[in-house]
């Protein structure tokens, strides 16, 4: 038997008014869902069968989205792997023919080696900046020259005095036949040369 309450007419209406506005809540599905999550938030073992219904409607869509996306991450990944193996083989193609072309130009092997340590040091990876900075901190040599009573740019073999003109020109009579006078003049230049070291 139901149980009767009393209630003012002021009650009885803000009962009314509230019912009104819940029956217009449940009536329309956005604002129904809304409803039922709200009800979850404050008892989360509440009966929400909109919410339910529609989980259980969209699982397969969310199964289907995630394989989906799942998909799209994987070839992009492969992409950006492809791309960056590509850019690495570039690289490494264009250092073995800057270390080749290094070779040709007349490096030994060491200074090749010594290059690519300094690439490796540094973290460079173009051989011609490595060569620049390698050159730079590493001029080469400048040849030897005489020294002493020769003059600057020669080792005096060319010097002509009384004695190297008259065995010249033997030299040019014979026309390079006599190798004697020839032995005498070589022997004669390297004892000269010797005695001004």
């Amino acid at each position: 038997m139901a149980k009767t309450v009393e209630l003012d007419e002021g009650e009885y209406n803000n009962l009314m008014a509230l019912r009104g506005v819940a029956a217009r809540i449940i009536s329309k599905p956005e604002s129904r869902r809304l409803l039922e999550q709200a009800q979850k938030m404050v008892d989360p073992n509440a009966a929400t069968p909109f919410l339910d219904q529609e989980a259980a409607q969209m699982a397969p869509v969310r199964e289907l989205e995630k394989s989906v996306n799942d998909r799209i991450a994987r070839f992009e990944k492969e992409q950006e792997d492809k791309k960056r193996e590509d850019t690495l083989t570039a690289i490494a193609q264009r250092q073995t023919a800057g270390l080749a072309q290094l070779r040709r130009a007349g490096y030994t092997d060491e200074g090749v080696a010594a290059v690519q340590k300094l690439m490796e040091d540094k973290g460079l990876l173009d051989v011609e900046d490595a060569v620049a900075i390698f050159e730079r901190a590493n001029p080469p040599q400048m040849p030897s020259t005489p020294q002493g009573g020769m003059t600057g740019t020669s080792w005096g073999f060319a010097d002509v005095n009384a004695d190297s003109d008259k065995a010249i020109q033997e030299l040019i009579s014979s026309k390079g036949a006599n190798d004697s006078v020839a032995d005498r003049m070589a022997a004669a230049a390297l004892q000269d040369f010797r005695s001004r070291r």
